[in-house]
């Protein structure tokens, strides 16, 4: 089944492979320069959503589908997770159910009551003496990743559904099969758990805090206007609203105190919970049971927390909303509620056997991108994989790309810019604030009859004349086509002279240009000896004109004239050249 659960915009991703730096099971595919969701793959912690600087991954709006249901006419109930007053401000649950009531919703409780339910059947579990080590699964990403991670584990989850799952059946039992029940928490794996083949048709559509926060906003009138009347007759919790909270499930269980500390592990932080799960695979670690929450803090750091506080303004929030609401009574009605209905639930591997290359495949996938020894193999993480070598197990996999490789990419582009600069026919000189050579082309060094490692750092004045190169510097602009003779080196160049300003550097572009001065003054030569030689013919005419016309008596004006214009007539052509 594809859930879709996080998809990606691609005309907002950007292939800077956070995503994939930040997922703890690598389920980002990279195609293209563009990230995908692997959903076979995803836990769905929501660790990319909340990482992605360019908000490129999208979680799955259920808020139409909800509106539907209620202009419809359904009876939509609300079961709202018991982190709702570290994000609502809001000081009794009759203030948020009286916001949820103004917004459609035929009813709300709070999930706590379900979550009461689970802890009524961990304490069966553990009175029965069900042998550890049990993995507690109120979590949906600690479930997810054991079926897909960690399926020797399997046999290790308690099977028992989560408080959603518990409260959705009980709210069912209580008004009817045919309403419609909505959960609202912080946690986007819980969209995937509604789906879930064991537990499918017990929550009909699932929202995010913000998701539920937009909606707020969309109706604000309405809700500003809200009467919080009376106390409605709902199950209240007991003890169960310091769920969201590291050890609230063993806390709401009453198990504290009836196991030795060593018997009971509790674990938040994705990063702990798969070096705990590890540990279990190993048989290295001993205990009883184990509670895990994905989420660093609980419950209260999900990734749809709509994030104006910390971590701990939130767990402030939870604990003064808990020491004014609590219960003096409550439990034996929730427990009555619970005697019919069938908490208990099944799991399933969904592990995905990837395809394995050889140590020859890696080889190669290394070798395409310049790791040809071990040395070249930086690890450095900048693609998202921990080592070139599980990057190239990706790349096998179809999951990554070669030029994820960012110091390859960047030694390919410098490769290919000095390829260019070295191969220009011009001259190329760098030089900074201080006019000291930082780059130097094999062109200039043809002309200058000089070697790049010889002047590299060296001032520019010991290799050509750093006139025009600190007049381009005091003034911070450029000096285009400037003619420029080198005598020594029997040189004539074009050069064009630019400042770098984020630099502070000074490019020069020499071209060479001494072969055309060589045209152009034999050009000349040939000019000027013609004018001599025709300043030669019309002299030679005009004396024989005279003597002609001394002899025939007639006038030689007009032959002179003629010749006049043909002489101006050549120097003109050379004056336009020249200006050309």
């Amino acid at each position: 089944m594809i859930l879709d659960v996080i998809s990606v915009s691609k005309a907002n991703c950007k292939n800077c492979y956070r995503c994939v730096r930040h997922c703890p099971v690598k389920a980002i595919k990279v195609v293209g320069g563009q990230a995908e969701v692997v959903d076979s793959l995803c836990i769905y912690c929501g660790r990319c959503v909340i990482e992605c600087p360019q908000n490129a991954k999208k979680i799955r709006n259920d808020l139409h589908a909800v509106k539907e249901f209620i202009n419809a006419g359904e009876k939509v109930v609300a079961s709202i997770a018991p982190s709702y007053p570290a994000v609502f401000d809001v000081t009794s649950p009759q203030e948020m159910f009286s916001i949820l009531k103004a917004l459609g919703f035929y009813g709300a409780e709070e999930t706590a009551v379900g979550a009461e339910m689970v802890s009524m059947e961990y304490q069966h579990l553990i009175k029965k003496g069900q042998k550890g080590p049990i993995i507690t699964t109120a979590c949906p990403v600690v479930k997810n990743l054991v079926e897909k991670y960690y399926p020797g584990l399997i046999r290790n989850l308690a099977p028992v559904v989560s408080p959603m799952v518990a409260h959705a059946r009980s709210l069912k039992q209580r008004y009817g099969l045919d309403i419609k029940v909505v959960f609202i928490g912080p946690c986007i794996a819980k969209k995937a758990e509604a789906l879930d083949r064991s537990v499918l048709g017990n929550v009909d559509a699932v929202l995010t805090f913000q998701e539920l926060a937009d909606w707020i906003d969309e109706k604000a009138s309405a809700v500003a206007g809200v009467d919080f009347g009376e106390r409605e007759n709902v199950l209240e919790p007991f003890i169960a609203r310091s769920y969201p909270l590291p050890g609230g499930l063993l806390k709401t269980s009453s198990m504290e105190d009836d196991l030795l500390s060593r018997e009971v592990v509790v674990v938040d932080g994705m990063e702990d919970c798969m070096e705990l799960l590890d540990a279990l695979e190993r048989g290295s670690v001993s205990g009883r049971l184990f509670e895990m929450m994905a989420c660093r803090g609980g419950c209260i750091n999900g990734p749809s927390m709509p994030c104006d506080s910390s971590l701990y303004e939130r767990r402030e929030r939870l604990l003064s909303f808990i020491e004014n609401n609590q219960q003096q009574q409550g439990y034996e009605d929730i427990k009555a509620s619970a005697a019919g209905i069938d908490l208990r639930r099944s799991f399933e591997p969904k592990a995905f056997k990837a395809p394995r290359p050889t140590e020859s495949e890696i080889r190669e996938i290394l070798a395409s991108i310049g790791k040809t020894t071990p040395e070249k193999e930086l690890n450095c993480g900048a693609c998202g994989y921990p080592s070139c070598r599980k990057k190239a197990e990706a790349v096998y996999r179809g999951m990554a790309e070669p030029d994820m490789c960012i110091p390859y990419m960047r030694s390919r582009a410098e490769s290919l810019a000095n390829l260019i600069i070295d191969h220009t026919p011009n001259g190329i000189i760098l030089v900074d604030s201080n006019l000291n050579i930082k780059e130097i082309n094999r062109a200039a060094e043809k002309m200058f009859g000089v070697e790049k490692e010889q002047v590299q750092g060296k001032p520019l004045s010991t290799v050509i004349d750093d006139r025009d190169f600190a007049w381009v510097l005091a003034n911070k602009t450029n000096l285009q086509d400037k003619k420029v003779n080198y005598p020594r080196n029997f040189l004539t160049t074009l050069q064009t002279i630019c400042y770098i300003e984020e630099e502070d550097l000074v490019l020069a572009i020499i071209q060479d240009i001494t072969e055309q001065e060589k045209q152009r003054m034999e050009l000349e030569r040939v000019r000027e000896e013609t004018l001599e030689k025709a300043q030669e013919v019309i002299n030679r005419q005009m004396r024989v004109a005279q003597e002609i016309a001394g002899l025939l008596g007639e006038t030689t004006a007009e032959s002179k004239m003629l010749l006049l214009k043909l002489i101006e007539l050549v120097k003109g052509r050379e004056e336009n050249e020249g200006l050309c």
